[in-house]
């Protein structure tokens, strides 16, 4: 059992990021959505993009609260997606995608119904 107004939320969230990380890309503009079924009876929800290249000491502290790199951004939008997706069980992860772009990724178990 989950909370869709939360996870709609972090949904939401991580493609907004997306969109607006990409208005700042010269190249073909991508985002996709997938789901798929994951390991020991989990669902995996993947957020990609085409944006810009990230580095790698950045995706390391993005879900920490208060880092941006954004001008008008309060740093709290992917530390309170992490804390949701925790909430439910699951897990959040990014990661940036050579020679461009992010994925995100959430891990969520699945119900079972007894």
């Amino acid at each position: 059992m989950a909370d869709p107004v939360q996870l709609q939320q972090v949904s939401l969230n991580l493609v907004m990021n997306a969109v607006e990380a990409m208005n700042h890309s010269g190249e073909m503009r991508v985002l996709r959505l997938r789901t798929e079924p994951g390991p020991a009876r989990t669902v995996v929800v993947r957020v990609v993009d085409s944006g810009p290249h990230v580095d790698p000491e950045v995706v390391s502290k993005m879900f920490q609260p208060f880092f941006t790199t954004k001008s008008s951004g309060m740093g709290m939008g992917l530390a309170i997606c992490k804390t949701i997706v925790e909430a439910h069980g699951g897990q959040l992860t990014a990661s940036a995608k050579n020679p461009y772009g992010m994925e995100f990724k959430i891990t969520l178990p699945l119900y079972q119904h007894n």
